[in-house]
């Protein structure tokens, strides 16, 4: 019985440790597994993406192998239809979708019959994150051989560039770019046509802003009978289009033109379109207009018109000649104040061989410039340096 009792506790005795090491072989096993994790991520470089899902992580760890992609000049900006949303006009404001007041900033191409090679992934994913783009204004003139004269060919290139603002997060403004015609009257039928469409189309999307009236204007008709006015062409002019967009699309924004080159925002404040998420586009120059034209801005917001510049250049109104930095400054400082948003006119080169934009002052890119992305410095006209710096909030010095 006592040998039965001296074996039992042996085997007890030899049984610890082997039980022992059991039971640490589970933490061993999640130990190498951590490790071997840790390893692999190190191993891995870093991408664009990579970082930006860092950025927004509430685990901000990194190790010194994450770094950018070398080849990338992107500044890796937010997209602006995550942060913002279903934008909304509330008072004189455009706020987001969480009734936050916001300003938007961007660039306009000019017309797409001159600038068309520049709608493409590389170029807007460029305009997205390098100059931090939250708005990508795309014009189509309705003359100058463009959309009246081959409209299957312009609704096509529009809606490439409506495609890739989407893919890039950002707005975009499809610009209904009157300007020779002067009279939004003259071709409200294929107005109509255009934005029924477009509405069709894109209207469930929170990214797509509707400017229906360029510039409307009297142009050097010379008969009195045909000046443009507010209350006998424009408005209701906008009030077709609108309710054409509307039977589509309820709640997207709709920004309306007035008389004088889009400058008698005041007079529209006097006698609004009826509606909601509506606002009004004023245009400048800051070689050409002056504070003059910002106390007709001060009374269309005292009035209650929400206003979007959806249009400025820092050179005089022909968008040649000699840049007015200075006054551009002026202008800026007051829409940052307003919180007004605004697009820069605007992006041109030597992609469009056949236009003028490629020596206007008021083009961001030089006409050397060859490249569809990722921009350097040397392809970048005075104009350019100068209003990327203003989209990246660079003082003028470092810019």
């Amino acid at each position: 019985m006592y040998k039965k009792y001296v074996v039992f506790l042996l085997a007890i005795i030899f049984a610890l440790p082997l039980m022992s090491s059991c039971s640490k072989v589970p933490d061993l096993q999640t130990e190498m597994t951590q490790k071997d994790a840790s390893a692999q991520t190190s191993a891995v470089p870093a991408t664009t993406k990579d970082i930006t899902e860092a950025t927004q992580s509430p685990d901000t760890s990194t190790t010194p192998e994450e770094t950018p992609d070398p080849t990338s000049t992107a500044v890796v900006t937010s997209r602006s239809v995550d942060e913002y949303g279903h934008l909304q006009v509330i008072g004189t404001n455009l706020c987001s979708q969480n009734g936050k007041p916001v300003q938007l900033k961007g660039m306009s191409l000019h017309g797409l019959q001159a600038v068309g090679d520049f709608i493409s992934q590389a170029s807007f994913q460029t305009l997205a994150e390098d100059w931090g783009c939250a708005v990508i204004r795309l014009p189509l003139y309705t003359e100058s051989d463009c959309y009246i004269k081959y409209p299957d060919k312009y609704y096509k290139l529009l809606c490439k560039g409506i495609d890739q603002c989407i893919k890039q997060g950002v707005y975009v403004i499809v610009d209904w770019h009157i300007l020779g015609d002067g009279n939004p009257m003259t071709y409200l039928t294929e107005s109509l046509d255009l934005f029924s469409k477009i509405s069709g189309k894109y209207g469930n999307s929170p990214n797509v802003i509707y400017e229906i009236c360029n510039e409307p204007n009297s142009g050097k008709m010379g008969d009195e009978t045909k000046i443009v006015t507010w209350a006998k062409d424009v408005k209701p002019y906008a009030e077709q289009v609108a309710a054409a967009i509307r039977a589509n699309d309820p709640d997207n924004i709709i920004i309306i033109g007035s008389p004088n080159w889009s400058q008698d925002v005041d007079i529209a404040a006097a006698d609004p379109v009826e509606g909601t998420n509506l606002m009004y586009t004023l245009h400048f120059y800051a070689g050409s207009h002056h504070q003059e034209l910002r106390d007709k801005m001060d009374a269309a917001m005292k009035l209650g018109a929400a206003i979007f510049v959806t249009e400025w250049g820092d050179t005089n109104s022909t968008g040649n000649g000699l840049l007015f930095l200075d006054e551009s400054d002026v202008w800026l400082d007051y829409l940052d104040k307003n919180m007004i948003s605004w697009c820069n006119w605007s992006i041109g080169s030597s992609i469009a061989e056949k236009s003028n934009a490629l020596k206007m002052s008021s083009a961001i890119l030089t006409p050397e410039e060859k490249s569809a992305a990722h921009w350097p410095d040397s392809f970048l006209t005075a104009s350019g340096l100068y209003v990327r710096g203003k989209l990246l909030g660079i003082p003028n010095s470092e810019s």
